[in-house]
């Protein structure tokens, strides 16, 4: 059975054309029926960077996807996300999200409080804790934005599900599963316990480079929505670029799909029941514009890095660290460009962040304990100012001020 993804073309953040745009890439999709439900609409709200840098959802989408929700017969829409570190009402406020949400008819959802959700075939992780929204809803619609990805290199419907972890608790998640491949694993393990009914993807404006908060915004001019999120994700990489099979969490949900049947039946708290996603790449079926007719002729893409599995797994221990600090890059801060917000040391799960007092009259400055970086990126993820960069090499000395 195929999997429709639609792909519709859509230029601007006015309302007309939103609306008109949202309609078109639901119907292309085969829709979904909200009548008579509680909604749970979770757009992605990073930070407070906002979406002229292309780091969240544009409020006016938001608005919009509220809009057809609420025309379409849902009772209420709830609206929230679980920012990396910034508290969620001060991030909907500086975002317009919250105050989008609201004049369209929704509600904006408290994220702090938490439900359990279990999943008995997660491979990583069997249970989490998620934003007690989630449990109270009858359907979950994803809202994510098309972005680059340091630590996953692509971010969009999957990933965007990691907001639903409450506030710092993603941390912990980081500490747990430091790999890459790990934390992948991970996510496919929180996708089946969350199981979004339908996504719809903001590529009106995506970003590229060094995402998810550091990269440029990047017109694309585009609608996407699919009732599978991993048909969605699959598309939304193809379509800048990648080759899907190299992005960690999609090759996993993909194994994992095809592997088994059972690996579909995940339950969240309010036993639903998973949909059918898709176990090939050529189980898609683009709906509206072609792929290649969508395709933007370049796209600033996070390189993917090659990791020999086998090779490592045969390394001393000493060489595999050696190889590693060469190879895999590390945070190194820009201290001229840096606020002293201290949210990076707030949200590092390795604690290998510290804010060093002024010393003869100086301002201050971050320093980072290299041996306990897990290079898990979330301080250059969540940085306001972007005011790390990514560098390879063992141990990289700080960058000169400017």
């Amino acid at each position: 059975m195929k999997s429709p993804v639609s792909l519709v073309r859509c230029t601007s953040y006015d309302s007309e054309d939103l609306d008109r745009s949202i309609a078109a890439a639901i119907e292309l999709a085969g829709g979904f029926d909200p009548r008579g439900a509680i909604v749970l609409l979770k757009p992605n709200l990073l930070n407070a960077n906002g979406h002229e840098r292309a780091v969240t959802v544009h409020p006016a989408l938001i608005a919009a996807m509220v809009r057809w929700l609420k025309a379409a017969g849902a009772t209420r829409v709830l609206v929230g996300d679980s920012p990396g570190w910034q508290p969620q009402d001060f991030v909907g406020r500086k975002t317009g999200a919250m105050d989008a949400a609201i004049a369209a008819g929704g509600e904006w959802a408290d994220f702090s409080a938490e439900a359990e959700f279990e999943l008995p075939t997660g491979k990583m992780a069997r249970r989490f804790r998620l934003a007690r929204p989630l449990a109270e809803a009858d359907l979950l619609v994803d809202l994510p934005k098309l972005k680059t990805h340091q630590l996953m290199y692509f971010t969009g419907a999957v990933k965007n599900l990691f907001g639903l972890v409450p506030g710092l608790q993603k941390s912990a998640f980081h500490l747990r599963f430091p790999e890459r491949g790990a934390f992948a694993a991970m996510l496919a393990d929180l996708a089946l316990a969350a199981l979004p009914d339908f996504s719809l993807m903001d590529a009106v404006v995506a970003m590229e480079g060094p995402g998810p908060n550091n990269g440029k915004p990047r017109e694309l001019g585009l609608i996407m929505a699919s009732r599978d999120p991993l048909a969605l994700d699959w598309t939304a990489a193809d379509l800048i670029g990648y080759d899907p099979a190299t992005i960690p969490y999609l090759a996993e949900l993909l194994k994992r799909m095809a592997e088994s049947e059972a690996a579909r039946e995940g339950r969240s708290a309010k036993d639903r029941q998973s949909p059918a996603w898709i176990g090939r790449a050529d189980a898609i079926e683009v709906r509206g514009l072609a792929l290649d007719e969508a395709r933007p002729a370049s796209f600033a893409l996070v390189p993917i890095l090659k990791e020999n599995d086998f090779f490592h797994a045969r390394m001393p221990a000493w060489l595999h660290r050696l190889v590693r600090d060469c190879t895999v890059p590390r945070p190194r801060f820009d201290h001229g460009k840096c606020l002293r917000c201290s949210g990076c040391v707030r949200i590092c799960p390795a604690k290998a962040l510290s804010l060093v007092p002024p010393r003869e009259g100086g301002s201050g400055r971050v320093e980072i304990d290299y041996p306990k970086c897990i290079r898990c990126y979330c301080c250059h993820e969540i940085c306001p100012e972007d005011a790390i960069e990514l560098v390879r090499g063992p141990f990289p000395g700080p960058r000169p001020s400017r």
